[in-house]
């Protein structure tokens, strides 16, 4: 049990690790490319910020599809706004991630008993079905606070038949990376 637990704890912090050297390598890549493409920056940055909605809609179709694009970028699209805005945004982006994890795992409770689904997503998968072997639900806590693919794991919680009320606890944890990685990002300001 001790050795599970350790596995567990270092599994996770591996992978904590991982998601702040991501969101380094991210705001350095944000820097190098508005220092070298300003105009460019700019105008994505504010083709897309200013537009809440087309925004939130972005992030949504992202966080359906595998997250695509990472929740720190719209963060960070967010920075130059008043901290209430900045707050709200982060608040309907968090809602907007459990809600896509919701939907990917009844998506993956429906799909689960179609050959195309065993042919194609089961090999693929097989990776997750190891860490819940080993870990259950604390592999979706993982998947919450990390940079795992929150949406395929649901999806793939979902296929497996996981209990529905474990899979909404134990997914509620993403609110936690919201608010730390919203608060670090506010702390960026000015070096991004």
């Amino acid at each position: 049990m001790k050795k599970q637990k350790k596995g567990f704890y270092n599994y996770f912090t591996k992978n904590l690790i991982k998601g702040f050297l991501y969101l380094a390598v991210l705001v350095l890549a944000i820097i190098l490319f508005k220092s070298y493409f300003q105009e460019q920056h700019d105008a994505i940055e504010h083709w897309v910020s200013d537009d809440y909605g087309l925004m939130l809609v972005i992030f949504l179709i992202s966080e359906i599809f595998v997250g695509i694009l990472p929740p720190e970028l719209f963060m960070i699209w967010s920075i130059d706004d008043p901290i209430m805005v900045y707050t709200g945004i982060v608040a309907t982006m968090t809602v907007i991630s459990l809600f896509a994890g919701w939907v990917n795992y009844w998506v993956g409770k429906k799909i689960s008993t179609k050959k195309f689904f065993h042919r194609i997503f089961k090999r693929r998968l097989r990776k997750f079905q190891r860490r819940y072997e080993q870990y259950g639900g604390g592999f979706i806590i993982v998947a919450a606070l990390t940079p795992l693919p929150f949406s395929l794991i649901s999806l793939f919680t979902g296929s497996m038949s996981y209990p529905a009320k474990k899979y909404f606890i134990y997914s509620s944890f993403r609110i936690l990376r919201f608010v730390v990685y919203g608060i670090i990002v506010w702390q960026l300001d000015g070096y991004i």
